[in-house]
């Protein structure tokens, strides 16, 4: 009861200066300008998140090897991309218009194609996956930062922090339809006044890395632009 007259106290007191700033988040989707006409769709390949960095790389600042945009980045296992892309699978597939090729599928199109063809990028493989699999887009992107929360719910230590990104993009001329960008630290909300709606969905716990990104993928899913289907 507490915690719910404290919410609401401080939803009231911070209205007007929530409207003043973003988090940390940034909202999905292409700025207007650059909207373009979304095509009719049938297959989408949802080649899912690869690590930005592998095990054997150093930490650092690091751009997106997709549209340039730049992360703080560490080394991710390949495990927590797959779980992670898995869980993007299953949110998007859910009640979806499209046929959709599963990230299990498209990695191994992408280890076969990655081998037959080592100088290309990440994006070009992107789009060879969605050629060979006689998908009209391809969605995938990278995991740049998994930090996990040392300490307990409600005494952390070090924070959860992740970051990745996704671009939905079509097999024909490789058109970013939609793009979407999660980067977040938790922090207190003594540390970030604005970021009152983390604390609310964390119920002011401090939350584990894989409770962090269930906010960015349901994000994620939430916004995934529906489009028009096209003809079977």
């Amino acid at each position: 009861m507490a915690f719910k007259v404290l919410s609401k106290w401080i939803s009231i007191s911070l209205f007007g200066m929530l409207g003043l700033s973003g988090s940390s988040c940034q909202h999905p989707g292409v700025a207007p300008e650059d909207q373009p006409v979304f095509p009719p769709l049938s297959t989408i390949a949802l080649v899912g998140f690869r690590p930005a960095l592998s095990p054997a790389q150093s930490p650092g600042m690091v751009r997106s090897p997709i549209s340039g945009a730049v992360f703080t980045a560490d080394p991710v296992s390949k495990e927590i991309a797959e779980a992670i892309s898995t869980q993007l699978f299953e949110k998007l597939t859910k009640d979806s218009p499209y046929q959709w090729v599963s990230p299990r599928e498209a990695a191994a199109a992408f280890s076969q194609i990655a081998s037959s063809h080592p100088n290309l990028t990440d994006r070009d493989i992107y789009l060879e996956i969605a050629r060979a699999l006689s998908a009209d887009a391809v969605l995938g992107g990278h995991v740049y930062r998994w930090h996990e929360r040392r300490g307990t719910d409600y005494a952390a230590r070090q924070p959860a922090s992740v970051a990745f990104d996704i671009y939905l993009m079509t097999a024909a001329d490789g058109m970013t339809l939609w793009k979407a960008r999660f980067d977040k630290t938790q922090m207190s909300l003594s540390e970030n006044v604005l970021d009152l709606q983390t604390f609310l969905k964390a119920k002011g716990r401090w939350m584990t890395a894989d409770e962090l990104a269930e906010i960015g993928l349901s994000e994620f899913a939430d916004t995934f632009p529906k489009g028009e289907k096209g003809k079977e």
